[in-house]
């Protein structure tokens, strides 16, 4: 474990007084001197694998944060990374017909080339962080994104096949790195929409959002510009591209001992249900965050076409049979208020 740099602290998720804590911020590796804006991480024993966004090239560095050198891939705006035992996967960002995803050798020659598949509301076009899983392969899109919720989202695609195979909503519209823990989805958020930085748990087993982990710096100015995300089997990095006036003024990587089994967290507020996806093809999540009451969904034409109760954790409806169109969504809750939702089904 690198040693504490001096300007170095201990953080403590949602600031929970108590002797132990499950999210700790253990290190913070700097790069004063890098004129490069990291934002692709993959890391391993004895190695730090950087992405530099406007060079597209990758940097390599101990864990003390000195650099010791570099490779050239050819593709700009990189903006995400995964380095395989033989090659690297390179997301390039926003081209006019879909971002790109690129795998080079490790000596920079060009192996494959995929375009990312059209996503919910067009052109896959803003990437904010890809993670592998297997053959496929994770990413976020901060573009499309959308003023409600889901105001964007994460997808999990095999690279050549025309469509994702999984789909998981964001909680801002500003999605940037995103990593993976047994059936945790993790993902880091960007103010650029003045969406509260932070680092987000999703369950993908239950389709919950599990809550978040406030960043350094929310006291203050709470722009901390997060990027990539990795997860190493027992630490969390964080790669974060500060430009604000403060000792976090460059390049960081931000190192989380992070157990998501005692994890102390922000949970979501309790409010409106969550409708994801819209438009829906396949099926709806219904995450009513807490909440307990029932529900009845409603056709384009008004007439009832399922209901069911709310006992607070997520709920998936399969819609792959009904029309197109516009379906509304009722609830009550169990202190007699009630609300109407709308979302979108669309084949």
């Amino acid at each position: 474990m690198a040693m504490m740099k001096p300007f170095s602290f201990l953080l403590i998720a949602a600031f929970v007084q108590g002797p132990v804590s499950a999210q700790v911020l253990v290190d913070s590796i700097p790069y004063p001197s890098t004129n490069q804006g990291f934002w692709g991480i993959h890391v391993n024993a004895d190695t730090l694998f950087l992405g530099a966004d406007f060079s597209g090239d990758v940097y390599f560095s101990d864990h003390d944060g000195n650099l010791i050198g570099q490779q050239p891939t050819g593709f700009t705006f990189n903006h995400g990374l995964i380095r395989k035992p033989a090659s690297y996967l390179i997301a390039q960002d926003y081209t006019t017909n879909g971002a790109h995803l690129y795998e080079v050798a490790l000596n920079g020659t060009l192996l494959n080339t995929w375009t990312f598949p059209d996503v919910i509301g067009g052109h896959s076009s803003g990437i904010g962080g890809i993670y592998s899983d297997g053959d496929a392969i994770w990413y976020t899109m901060y573009y499309p994104d959308f003023d409600t919720y889901p105001f964007a989202y994460a997808y999990k695609w095999i690279p050549g096949d025309p469509t994702p195979i999984d789909t998981v909503p964001m909680l801002g519209a500003q999605p940037m790195g995103i990593a993976l823990k047994g059936d945790t989805l993790i993902y880091v958020m960007d103010n650029n929409d003045n969406d509260p930085e932070r680092i987000y748990l999703y369950d993908l087993n239950t389709d919950q959002d599990l809550g978040s982990v406030d960043l350094p710096d929310m006291t203050s100015d709470g722009d901390q510009s997060p990027r990539g995300l990795f997860w190493d089997g027992e630490f969390l990095y964080l790669v974060v591209n500060r430009s604000g006036g403060s000792a976090f003024a460059f390049q960081t990587i931000f190192k989380y001992a992070f157990d998501m089994n005692t994890a102390v967290l922000n949970r979501p507020a309790q409010g409106s249900i969550l409708l994801s996806p819209s438009p829906a093809t396949d099926h709806v999540v219904l995450n009513a965050n807490g909440r307990k009451g029932t529900f009845t969904v409603f056709d384009p034409a008004g007439r009832a076409v399922h209901q069911g109760s709310l006992s607070g954790t997520a709920i998936r409806i399969q819609v792959a049979d009904w029309a197109n169109g516009s379906y509304s969504l009722r609830s009550t809750w169990i202190d007699g208020t009630a609300q109407v939702q709308r979302f979108q089904v669309m084949h």
